[in-house]
């Protein structure tokens, strides 16, 4: 009898152990791939890619987040070029949030000359506390023409 409970036991002990085990965890942070924006009109290359990389691999909503860019594109750098990043609401192409911009350099860091690689940052991308399911995050260096010389763009699904 004794050893009838102790199976039943054993046995109970393992099924839960296995379900646990088998529940997806949500919490797992993942890093969020960016890739080139599209073309901004038919018949147009898309502007260079660059990188960008999220400084704690993921989104906190209602917060700020860091964002860490850098690249090579083909034209010059200079004090009025600036870093860009907004979210987007991919079916309808709008804005959802903040535009967060800042300037890529200043004093004896500018200009940069093209095809040498930049790096630089916006710390205070702030993340609204509600984003739609999926939401894009555009990051794009414009000149003060507003012409896009470097741009990329990740789709998150929440």
């Amino acid at each position: 009898m004794k050893r009838d409970l102790n199976f039943i036991l054993v046995f109970i002990l393992l099924a839960t152990l296995s379900m646990v085990n088998a529940i997806p965890l949500r919490l797992q942070k993942r890093s969020i791939p960016f890739g080139p924006c599209p073309p901004p009109r038919e018949n147009y290359p898309s502007p260079p890619l660059i990188s960008v990389e999220i400084a704690n691999e993921t989104i906190s909503l209602g917060q700020t987040n860091v964002l860490v860019v850098s690249g090579t594109l083909f034209a010059d750098i200079t004090d009025s070029t600036q870093l860009i990043a907004h979210f987007a609401d991919p079916k309808t192409n709008k804005y959802v949030g903040e535009i967060n911009s800042s300037f890529i350099c200043s004093g004896k860091g500018c200009p940069i000359k093209a095809r040498t690689e930049f790096n630089s940052f916006i710390s205070d991308f702030l993340a609204p506390y509600r984003l739609p399911d999926p939401y894009s995050i555009v990051v794009s260096v414009v000149d003060n023409l507003s012409v896009v010389l470097g741009c990329a763009t990740a789709l998150v699904d929440s």
